[in-house]
């Protein structure tokens, strides 16, 4: 091929490189959306499962018939002694302080109940403005009122017979059961605990006094005041939600800081609060 064959074909190339007419190359295609993705479902928190003493109040509870424990719900207990409301119980302080030495199978197995740490009741709810409960729960708070009252009728057994440790430990118990039902979250629990509240209030000033030559010991005293600060200070008994029950929650709260005062005082002529 000569110079000028060669020549020609350079310029044919030329020509045929300028004839897009200077047009930018097309962009490429962009590429499809992706589909969008559906928002995470949250998944639903599981119902609260009951543990620790909420599983054994039940069947422990269940043993505290209204039979066995109705005179103990009118327990008169002061520095002269113990008895019975004569104008309600049906039976005298001796009858019912026999029936508490019987008893005392079902009293030691509610001390353990009540002296565990955990208690979380599963929730229960009843329908807007009901104000019937299930039966389940009717049945425990028989038990919660009935086992209060026992409990509370035996520390002053106790206490008078002696045992100050034994008296201690069952209004520590009363304190605790207390606790637990407070702040169960369960429908009507505070008018329950009220209930305790009211036994706490029975026992511990004369206790703290003294009966007849029967004191509590430090140590005594120690066992009833942890169990008592255990409480919520505002509201023991978890009544406050509103005007009217906020202010019963302040009358509670300065009953419960009247028997931390009680107990904190010692009695004349043993300092330090000791005991006999």
């Amino acid at each position: 091929m000569t110079a000028l064959h060669h020549a020609a074909l350079a310029l044919a190339i030329l020509a045929l490189a300028g004839c897009g007419g200077g047009e930018a190359a097309p962009a490429p295609a962009p590429a499809p959306a992706a589909a969008a993705q559906p928002a995470p479902v949250a998944a639903e928190a599981a119902p609260r499962a009951a543990s620790g003493a909420a599983l054994q109040y039940p069947a422990v509870l269940a043993k505290f018939t209204d039979a066995m424990c109705e005179d103990a719900r009118y327990l008169a207990f002061n520095t002269m002694g113990v008895s019975l409301s004569a104008s309600q119980a049906k039976g005298t302080w001796s009858t019912l302080s026999r029936s508490l030495e019987q008893a005392q199978p079902q009293i030691e197995a509610l001390l353990r109940v009540a002296e565990t740490k955990d208690c979380t009741f599963a929730p229960v709810t009843i329908e807007q403005g009901s104000r019937k409960l299930p039966p389940e729960l009717v049945e425990l708070f028989r038990g919660v009122r009935n086992g209060g009252a026992m409990l509370a009728a035996d520390a002053a057994r106790t206490y008078v017979a002696g045992d100050s440790a034994g008296a201690a430990r069952r209004v520590a118990a009363i304190a605790s059961m207390l606790r637990h039902i407070a702040d169960s979250g369960l429908p009507k629990a505070p008018d329950f605990a009220s209930d305790l509240l009211s036994r706490l209030e029975i026992v511990v000033p004369p206790m703290a006094a003294g009966v007849k030559g029967n004191t509590l010991t430090a140590a005594d005293r120690e066992t009833i005041l942890a169990a008592l600060n255990a409480l919520n200070a505002s509201d023991p008994c978890g009544v406050a939600d509103g005007a009217v029950n906020d202010a019963f929650a302040t009358k509670q709260a300065a009953a419960l800081a009247a028997l931390n005062v009680a107990l904190e005082k010692a009695p004349e002529g043993i300092p330090g609060g000791a005991g006999r």
